[in-house]
């Protein structure tokens, strides 16, 4: 999908949609729930903390503050130490 950018440049992206029709969808849940589920998955681009970690990362990078991916990166260091 095309993906633009505050500062009005564009990139092609991948965006992966969790549906019910998944087996790994999770549904409603905690942000420490989803830590863990986080903490067991893997998906086709690798381990799925990998993936909430360098998103976590990159928004920082970007002065964004997202309380839900934060919280969950704070869950996160807790379930895999």
């Amino acid at each position: 999908t095309d993906i633009a950018f505050d500062d009005g440049g564009a990139v092609e992206g991948l965006v992966y949609i969790a549906t019910e029709e998944n087996a790994a969808f999770l549904g409603p849940a905690s942000e420490y729930d989803i830590a863990l589920q986080i903490a067991a998955s893997r998906g086709p681009s690798g381990p799925n903390s990998e993936y909430l970690l360098e998103l976590a990362k990159a928004l920082r990078e970007l002065g964004k503050d997202d309380e839900h991916a934060f919280a969950i990166e704070k869950h996160l260091g807790k379930v895999s130490s």
